[in-house]
């Protein structure tokens, strides 16, 4: 795969263990820290976790916050995914802040409807990625391996679907209406959220002439904005639509604003 070169994960039970899982089954290659003696909450005798996966390393200490913060460190960009009825997680604060401080990309999603907003945010990097994935253990969530094992399947699917277009631009001006349904993810997505996040309201005549891109083009835009929740609906009356999300809300969710935009 061309976007992804590594999937970096921790070794937990939950959403580490759904990452490890799923890329061994779709061949990706394996990075990851785990505690030393490769403690997990289901494996905490030595090697622990290294047992099933010795692509793994032991960190020095056996605190788990050395594990967290050093897998931030050591990716491209990060991915939580954190069910929302999970039960508060240390593990998720500590990523979380190792991210800001690091100043390392991290988007955070919740259930199966979010693959593709995790795409889009992909194709905001370039390839070869070394992608962090984190979130609960089973203890505090139990639905959180097949939660991420769904968005990570997914993510992966989209992908490769992009992929096997050879990299042309995903949402096109002339796509025709009987393609309308298709949810597709376009490159520009991002600098066009810039965009209206910076002009305070959303259009399909402000993204085509901010965005030089054509008027069906910004349309796909923007309906993908408000299925995402970024703006309002459409109404008849109303020239511009509302943006719903803040210059602080992107950057947490898709890393360094680029002021240029």
């Amino acid at each position: 795969m061309k976007k992804i070169a590594f999937i970096r994960t921790g070794g937990q039970t939950g959403v580490d263990r759904a990452a490890l899982d799923f890329a061994k089954e779709n061949k990706l290659p394996i990075l990851g820290w785990c505690p030393k003696n490769g403690w997990a909450e289901d494996m905490p005798t030595a090697p622990g976790i290294r047992a099933l996966f010795p692509e793994l390393q032991e960190t020095p200490s056996d605190d788990v916050a050395q594990r967290t913060r050093w897998n931030v460190r050591d990716s491209h960009a990060t991915l939580i995914i954190n069910p929302r009825t999970s039960a508060s997680s240390d593990g998720t604060s500590v990523t979380v802040k190792a991210a800001k401080e690091m100043r390392r990309p991290l988007l955070e999603v919740w259930d199966e409807k979010s693959a593709p907003e995790v795409v889009a945010w992909l194709m905001t990097f370039g390839n070869e990625l070394t992608l962090n994935v984190a979130g609960p253990r089973a203890s505090e969530c139990p639905e959180a391996y097949k939660m991420a094992k769904r968005i990570l399947e997914g993510m992966v699917s989209s992908l490769k679907e992009i992929e096997g277009r050879e990299g042309t631009v995903i949402i096109r001006d002339d796509t025709n209406e009987e393609e309308g349904d298709k949810v597709e993810i376009d490159p520009k997505f991002v600098e066009a959220l810039k965009v209206v996040i910076k002009e305070g309201k959303a259009s399909i005549s402000l993204i085509q002439r901010k965005c030089a891109i054509g008027y069906n083009h910004a349309g796909r835009i923007i309906e993908m904005m408000e299925r995402m929740g970024y703006v309002t609906p459409f109404e008849r009356t109303v020239t511009a639509r509302g943006v719903l999300i803040t210059q602080a809300d992107f950057i947490a969710k898709y890393g360094e604003w680029d002021s240029k935009h």
